[in-house]
Formats: C-alpha cells, sequence, structure tokens
C-alpha cells in the first residue's frame, strides 16, 4: 500500500505543478452549451482540501485495488499492464463540488480500473475551486490516478 500512496502523490504534485504553469496568467473563458462560463486559466487552480495529501489518503481510503485485482483477467493485465494510470479530466464548480468526469485514457487502462476510478471520483468531497480576481470560478482540471496492481 505504501507504493500506491507514494505514486498518487507524485502524479498529485506533477499534475499540480503542470496545472499551475499551465494556468498562471489572466483568465479566459469558454462558452458551454448551457452558458456556464467554464474558466481556461485562472490565478488559482483548484485543490484538493488537504492538498496532495490529502488527495493520496482520499483515494487510499476509497479506491478498492483489491477489487480490481480480484475482477481483472490475464488478458487486461497483458493488454494494460500492472501499473495503470487514468488520466481524469472533470469540472471544478464555484462552489467546489466535481462534476463532468470523464477518463480521457480509457482505452489504455482496464475497464476494471476506469470503472473503480471513475466510482471513487463521483465520491470525491468538494475540492476548493479555482480562483479569479480573489473570486471563485468553474474550472477544468486534469489529474492522473495511478494504481499499481502489482501485489496480486
Amino acid at each position: 500500500m505504501k507504493t500506491i500512496k507514494h505514486i498518487f502523490s507524485l502524479a498529485m504534485l506533477l499534475s499540480m505543478a503542470f496545472c499551475a504553469a499551465a494556468n498562471s496568467t489572466k483568465a479566459k473563458s469558454v462558452h458551454s452549451a448551457a452558458l456556464d462560463t467554464i474558466y481556461t486559466e485562472v490565478d488559482v487552480i483548484p485543490r484538493f482540501s488537504g492538498g496532495a495529501r490529502g488527495w493520496s489518503n482520499f483515494l487510499n481510503k476509497n479506491l478498492n485495488v483489491r477489487s480490481i485485482q480480484e475482477s481483472i483477467d490475464e488478458d487486461s493485465y497483458i493488454s494494460f499492464g500492472l501499473v495503470q494510470q487514468a488520466n481524469l479530466e472533470f469540472t471544478v464548480c464555484e462552489d467546489g463540488k466535481v462534476c463532468d468526469i470523464e477518463v480521457l485514457n480509457g482505452d489504455k487502462i482496464s475497464p476494471e480500473f476506469k470503472d473503480e476510478v471513475m466510482r471513487v471520483m463521483k465520491r470525491s468531497p468538494r475540492w476548493k475551486p479555482a480562483l479569479r480576481d480573489g473570486q471563485p470560478v468553474k474550472t477544468r482540471f486534469r489529474q492522473p490516478v495511478v494504481v499499481n496492481l502489482k501485489d496480486r
């Protein structure tokens, strides 16, 4: 389990650094079909309460790796490997709710892992929303989740 914690923490830190670099300029907005504004560039990126450690704890408590290990078949192990990374993209609303969750690389991970990571993300507590000019705004966020299935 310690290996998983370190992988999650590293992935979170890398993602936060990437997003911070990508979102460091003044805000631009994208309009969706519902006319809600989703900001693609913000002053402060959304963040999980408790930071990387809180995110790692949430995943460790809620991601059922044993279930994935028990349900995955040999063909999936061969096709997708023992270490898999789900690249998530989701919306963090002004109130911190997480919605519109997508697995961007669903064809590159096992269906069992994809289903489990979606289940867990739907249970995510509220995040601290992105800020633009000191005000909370809705934005899209990318977050990798890595799982190590070696301890089968």
